[in-house]
Order: structure tokens, then C-alpha cells, then sequence
């Protein structure tokens, strides 16, 4: 698929602004068709799911760990949950300016916001975080690719900033899990 090099105004098929996968997507004229954007504000609505739902979990961890790991682990999910809110808010604008809303309200988060009880410990936490961490970067990979391909460098540029945390943060989780298995 390419995107519509033309100005938007003769290949825009959801030019009037009928609903689709994302709802009704507002009229503009940026060279991406509303096709276009209403699938990359879909794919980015996924992740914000995830990285919303990684950043409860994460912030929740911050202030139930103990153990050994205490201090470095409190302070590496702060800084953690942090970075997570100011991306939850980008990807959001990121879909605002692609002409969707963002899904908020009544929505249910499939990725879930199922924080356990009673708390798990430090080495479980560890663990759930860094699977979250590495299901989000499965799904930011081919979004870079198809905004790359569709001409979508915003996008692009977001979601491989994305990336780049997701990776560090799980390639950090996963030192902790190692280095606990080597003393273990």
C-alpha cells in the first residue's frame, strides 16, 4: 500500500468522514488518506492500551516492592512510570493528530489492568513487567515498517522512540532477572 501522494482531495475515499475502525475521522489535507490514518490511529490506540496498562502496573510495582532489590528496583520503576505517562500522552495526541479521538470513557482496556492480590514478589514483578515490555515491542516493530512504507514519518519517529525505551526497559528487566538466577 503507498500513501495517497496526491494532495488528499481526489484519492481520499473517506473524505466525508464516514465512520470506520477508529469512528469518524476528522477532514484534513496532510497527504495521508483517512484510510490511512484511521489504521495507524487504530494500531496506535493499541499500544496506548498496552503502554497505559504497563504504566498502572508499573507505578503499582514502584510502590508495593520489597526484597533485596528494594531501592534499585523502586527507583528504576519510577523512572520507568514516569517515561511511561509522557508516552501514554504522546501516542494519544498522535492519534488526535491523525483526526481521531482517543478512546477514553466506558472503554475497557484489553490488555487489562488486573494488578494481583495479594502483591507478588520482586522477581515476579520483574518478570510480568519485562513480558509487557516486549509485548509492546511486537507490536511497535511492523507499525514502524507500514508507517515507513505509507510515508507516515511522524508516526514513524514516535514509534521508534517507543521502541528504543521498550527495549532498554526490558533489556534492564531482564538483567535483574539474570542477575537473580546467578545468585539463586
Amino acid at each position: 500500500m503507498c500513501a495517497d501522494k496526491s494532495s488528499g482531495k481526489n484519492g481520499d475515499k473517506n473524505k466525508t468522514g464516514k465512520p470506520g475502525k477508529m469512528g469518524k475521522s476528522e477532514q484534513m489535507d496532510t497527504g495521508l488518506s483517512a484510510d490511512v490514518r484511521a489504521r495507524f490511529a487504530g494500531d496506535l490506540g493499541g499500544v496506548l492500551d498496552d503502554a497505559y496498562s504497563l504504566m498502572v502496573h508499573t507505578h503499582v510495582y514502584h510502590w508495593n516492592v520489597r526484597g533485596r532489590l528494594f531501592e534499585p528496583l523502586h527507583k528504576l520503576l519510577q523512572e520507568h512510570y514516569e517515561a511511561l505517562f509522557e508516552a501514554v500522552d504522546e501516542i494519544a495526541e498522535r492519534v488526535r493528530q491523525l483526526g481521531h479521538q482517543v478512546p477514553a470513557g466506558d472503554v475497557k482496556f484489553p490488555s487489562g489492568l488486573n494488578i494481583p492480590v495479594p502483591m507478588p514478589g520482586e522477581e515476579t514483578m520483574v518478570a510480568d513487567l519485562l513480558n509487557r515490555h516486549e509485548a509492546v515491542v511486537r507490536k511497535l516493530r511492523p507499525l514502524s515498517a507500514d508507517a515507513d512504507e505509507e510515508r507516515d514519518f511522524v508516526t514513524q519517529d514516535l514509534v521508534n522512540k517507543l521502541l528504543a525505551f521498550h527495549e532498554k526497559a526490558a533489556w534492564m528487566l531482564r538483567s535483574i532477572i539474570n542477575r537473580a538466577n546467578e545468585r539463586g
